[in-house]
């Protein structure tokens, strides 16, 4: 019996519970909980260390944690099945040094049985790829296009993209998420992008889950990142100020305080007004690469 979801939304999908990794004394995954549901575009947001690569060697099969569950939809896929329409995008490809776009493309084409040829042949050519070239001669931004075209070409129903977007140039960086749409309208691919390009998981994520410390700390909508994340701008400077529990970022600037929130409303603004009766207070809007950035400063200032 097939899993109800993955006939609505088309494709494969995956349910992490309480994964648990170590490396020695280092803890890279703490009781990890995510879930990209068929269909859905989910993106990773952390500092470098949070356990990202980590996450993708475990759904890989790369490596096995230590406890924890990972969860298949549908769940009667064994792994070489699950594996089979899956497509990984790397952020290195130095595996493929020795060859040359051509013979990378084949290789991969002969141990992937879902290779479709006519789609790498697409892929090539809306990347501009020259198969006679050595991998190793290729900029980063042709590494980059060369490694959609060897995880993609089997139309995979579940994508998982490490930094799809860096170092890549402009040409790349409008054909890539081009690309993406394409098989998510044509396949129903589902995604989990690890990307520190913030601005452009506003293009291709229907949500973002933060890490930080081998955890998810947070997880939202796309669209409610932006509409719900404000800066509120008090002054003169509070000598008292109470801070609302949604508050994810505190500086100072110019003699006032500049606090981020969360879930931002007009309940939440009247409640910060209470507190100041001869301030004022600015509500400023703020872009995706914004919002994600005071959480990072948040996780720093943590850490």
């Amino acid at each position: 019996m097939t899993d109800e979801r993955t006939d609505a939304r088309g494709g494969l999908g995956i349910a992490c519970s309480n994964l648990r990794m170590h490396y020695g004394k280092t803890q890279a995954l703490d009781g990890l909980d995510l879930a990209v549901e068929p269909g859905v575009a989910m993106g990773l947001v952390g500092r470098n260390g949070a356990g990202k690569s980590t996450l993708f060697r475990i759904l890989l099969g790369m490596e096995l944690p230590d406890a924890g569950t990972v969860k298949r939809l549908p769940r009667q896929l064994d792994d070489r099945s699950f594996l089979a329409r899956t497509g990984y995008v790397p952020d290195q490809l130095s595996v493929y040094d020795w060859m040359t776009v051509g013979s990378a493309i084949e290789y991969v084409g002969k141990l992937q049985p879902r290779f479709d040829s006519r789609w790498s042949d697409t892929l090539v050519v809306d990347l501009g790829l020259d198969r006679t070239k050595k991998v190793t001669a290729l900029s980063r931004g042709m590494q980059a296009r060369l490694a959609f075209v060897l995880g993609l070409s089997h139309r995979p129903e579940l994508l998982l993209l490490d930094e799809p977007l860096l170092g890549v140039d402009a040409v790349s960086h409008d054909a890539i998420p081009a690309i993406l749409a394409r098989m998510r309208s044509e396949i129903g691919s589902a995604m989990l992008v690890a990307s520190h390009s913030l601005g452009d998981l506003a293009r291709f994520t229907d949500r973002i889950a933060f890490m930080e410390a081998g955890r998810v700390v947070e997880e939202c909508a796309t669209d409610d990142l932006v509409s719900q994340t404000k800066r509120l701008v008090l002054r003169p400077e509070p000598v008292a100020f109470a801070l609302p529990p949604e508050t994810i970022h505190v500086t100072k600037a110019d003699g006032a305080i500049v606090v981020t929130v969360r879930d931002f409303t007009g309940d939440l603004l009247e409640r910060v007004r209470a507190t100041l009766p001869n301030g004022s207070i600015d509500v400023i809007d703020l872009t995706i690469a914004e919002a994600c950035t005071d959480r990072m400063r948040a996780m720093e200032v943590r850490a």
